[in-house]
């Protein structure tokens, strides 16, 4: 079934459009040119490019239909073209066995396509489960892409702005990736040496060299003394004053042999034992002595020298500020050993030993060892640097696949039930597919046992026969599986056949195309019939026929047994529509299954309005509620002219032209204007009355309008008609001055007319 209708952009439709929801059996009334023919041309061609703005919404879960629409241009497409029309497919009547046997194989091929609906819905669903798989797995890849997002940035590349296909990488890896495992500190380090770090070498530090051993010089535990072997060495030995008299020896020189601490004269042979005590051993000790303190002062301060760039040069991988530490001790360590090289130097005789700083020099020489090997890596990886990215990148995304494992593996498990379950109903679905082709088969090959377009020849000229029609029938053609339209004598009638005959012989093809098919395979499909004013051209006897051959149609749609499914009923006689939507003890109530509409044209543009119950009761009083309800529309002329004709004519026998005749004088230019303006409304809407026809002129004639009524003593039935929409006249009709300007405009539009003849 349709269960909604959208149509816009097309011919009176506008933008907006209009939108209708449909039951079981749908009356649609409207006045001729308000868009009834747009809307069943949209039913028979609904994949037209003009209609690419509209829409046919099926009801969920209904079955395949076939769509059937009865209009003008069906007429035209069927009779216009060829003698011969193609015949209309129906079963034979001789075989209740086998049609029960077709009946039986078409109801079991429903219930599949039942099933097939149903595994259609879990499909849909099982297939949306796998989406939200998709969606939180992709998320939770994209969560960790952001976590590293900032190290790890061109490993990511050209995945950075797509979640799809990050997500998609993750899965590849996964399963494709067999890099060693790194540590996240590993990878950032090898990241600011492959990504970050200038693509030029970079020289190595030169090795640390620092001679220890000037720390440990024998000279300075030596204790330096003079000869032992004279009779002034006991006395300085016991009083271990050899220092001391060293300092005064050096001091003798230019005495006159005056004692240089005591000031008393020197015993004649003290100045040669002294000589003789600080012999030459003792002086080659001395300068022994003074050499190394200078070498070892020379070379340290030399190292401090030559090393100072490890801490004011920008040297990759060094600890600049590990070495300034190690710097600073070095150095303190070192003025504390030139405190004690002085000491000794003043104090020969003292044995001293000085602090090392070999263990300083030992962790510089480990720190520029490693820096080193770091910047042999470096420049190694600048060599083979495309190699290195690509080997950086894999073991960058073996971390990525190690991070996410949890979230990969709920991820596979979910995902390979959900498709194992989704294979599963589409297997099913194939094959419940497979028994309903394979039943429909077995029902055509039953079929063309029994089809015919016989039956169909027969029932149309038995129809047109009780109908009146004798002086034609169909025949069947020379063409098989076709017909024409013959006279009595044989001779073809189609092209000498009268409106009324091709209209009505068109909807009695039409009828008997519904019950069965153009196609042989598709005589018993579920179909949906629409029917759009099939009664032009037809007298009231054939009005009447065609109205029960519709509402046997109704019983059918409304028969559980039925293939007829729906009906669409558009037309825009007022007496048809009540013989055709007439409910037996329901007045105008309407059923559950039914809806009405009435579609209207106002200012050029198509609406359509429902009722809750059957709008049309009667023409006459149908034009009265046209009026009150849409009184600005184009129709408006016609409405007007058919209830003066219907009121005064056709119920008093009243010419209206008396009743002008009755008018003042100044009051019948008014009059005459409306009459013609409704006269040439009533028939055609050329383009110069369209552009008159506005609102402000609908006010005017609507007064003249009531005018007619008030002069000719029936105000009381215009109120009647009008209700409470009196009111609103009283606003529009105004003072005496509003009068006088009511019929300057009037006669202004009067003589325009005639102008315009």
């Amino acid at each position: 079934m349709i269960e909604k209708i959208r149509i816009k952009e097309v011919a009176s439709y506008n933008s907006t459009g209009i939108e209708f929801n449909l039951g079981k059996i749908n009356y649609i009334y409207g006045s001729n040119g308000t868009g009834k023919t747009t809307i069943s041309e949209l039913l028979r061609n609904s994949g037209d490019q003009k209609f690419s703005s509209c829409n046919i919404e099926r009801k969920e879960g209904s079955s395949d239909f076939d769509l059937f629409v009865y209009n003008r241009n069906f007429v035209q497409e069927n009779f216009n073209i060829r003698n011969e029309i193609k015949g209309i497919f129906t079963l034979g009547k001789e075989s209740t066995d086998i049609l029960a046997l077709i009946d039986e194989k078409l109801k079991n091929a429903e219930k599949h396509q039942e099933r097939i609906g149903n595994l259609e819905n879990n499909i849909k669903q099982s297939t949306e489960q796998l989406e939200i798989l998709k969606t939180n797995f992709t998320k939770q890849c994209w969560d960790l892409k952001q976590n590293y997002d900032e190290v790890f940035e061109e490993a990511f590349t050209g995945l950075r702005n797509n979640k799809k296909r990050f997500m998609e990488r993750c899965v590849h890896e996964a399963t494709n990736n067999n890099s060693d495992l790194f540590t996240y500190e590993e990878l950032k380090i090898r990241v600011d040496s492959v990504f970050k770090n200038s693509r030029e070498k970079v020289g190595t530090i030169p090795e640390i060299h620092y001679d220890s051993s000037l720390e440990k010089q024998s000279i300075f535990q030596t204790k330096i003394i003079g000869k032992k072997d004279i009779d002034i060495a006991r006395l300085i030995s016991e009083l271990n004053l050899s220092d001391w008299v060293q300092q005064g020896h050096r001091h003798m020189e230019g005495t006159d042999g005056i004692c240089p601490f005591c000031q008393q004269e020197l015993p004649g042979s003290f100045k040669e034992e002294l000589d003789e005590y600080f012999d030459e051993t003792y002086t080659e000790q001395i300068q022994n002595l003074n050499l190394s303190i200078e070498k070892y002062e020379r070379d340290t301060i030399g190292f401090f020298e030559q090393y100072n760039f490890l801490i004011t040069e920008d040297i990759p991988y060094i600890n600049k500020e590990k070495i300034a530490s190690l710097f600073e001790i070095m150095n303190s360590t070192f003025k504390e050993n030139i405190q004690l090289l002085k000491r000794k130097s003043n104090e020969p005789s003292r044995s001293i030993e000085l602090n090392s700083i070999k263990s300083y020099i030992e962790q510089i020489k480990s720190e520029v060892q490693q820096a080193n090997e770091q910047i042999s890596e470096l420049n190694r990886v600048i060599g083979n640097i495309k190699e290195e990215k690509e080997r950086l990148i894999k073991d960058i995304w073996r971390f990525i696949v190690e991070v996410n494992k949890s979230n990969y593996e709920n991820y596979i498990n979910n995902l390979g039930r959900q498709k194992m379950a989704l294979e599963g109903m589409k297997r099913s679905q194939a094959g419940q597919k497979e028994h309903k082709k394979r039943l429909e088969e077995e029902a055509i090959e039953l079929q063309n046992q029994l089809t015919s377009v016989l039956p169909s020849i027969h029932e149309i000229n038995t129809l047109l026969k009780s109908f009146g029609f004798t002086n034609f029938q169909l025949a069947e053609s020379d063409e098989q599986g076709n017909y024409k339209i013959v006279r009595e004598n044989g001779e073809d009638a189609n092209e000498t056949l009268s409106e009324g005959e091709k209209t009505f012989i068109t909807f009695l093809y039409f009828y008997q195309l519904i019950n069965g098919s153009n196609d042989l395979d598709k005589v018993n499909t579920a179909r949906v019939v629409a029917i759009d004013d099939p009664i032009s051209s037809l007298d009231s006897n054939i009005l009447f026929m065609v109205s029960n051959l519709i509402n046997n149609l109704k019983k059918k749609v409304r028969s559980k047994e039925s293939n007829f499914k729906q009906l669409i009923i558009l037309t825009h006689n007022v007496y048809f529509h009540k013989e055709i939507s007439f409910n037996k003890g329901l007045s105008n109530k309407k059923q559950p299954d039914e809806t009405f509409w009435i579609i209207r044209k106002t200012e050029n543009i198509s609406n359509i309005s429902q009722y809750e119950e059957n709008p049309i009761k009667n023409s006459y009083e149908l034009l009265w509620k046209e009026l009150r309800e849409n009184p600005n529309s184009i129709t408006t002329p016609n409405i007007m002219r058919r209830i003066l004709e219907n009121y005064f004519k056709f119920f008093g026998n009243v010419d209206v032209n008396e009743i002008v005749e009755g008018f003042p004088d100044e009051d019948k230019v008014v009059c005459n204007s409306l009459l013609s303006w409704a006269n040439d409304g009533s028939h055609h809407v050329n383009d110069d009355l369209y552009v008159d026809s506005n609102k402000e002129q609908n006010k005017i004639y609507f007064e003249v309008f009531r005018r007619v009524f008030i002069n000719s003593n029936h105000e009381s039935h215009f109120n009647m008609m009008m209700g409470n929409i009196e009111s609103e006249v009283e606003k529009h009709v105004g003072n005496d001055e509003a009068q006088k300007e009511i019929q300057e405009a009037l006669a202004q539009v009067a003589a325009g007319k005639e102008l315009g003849r």
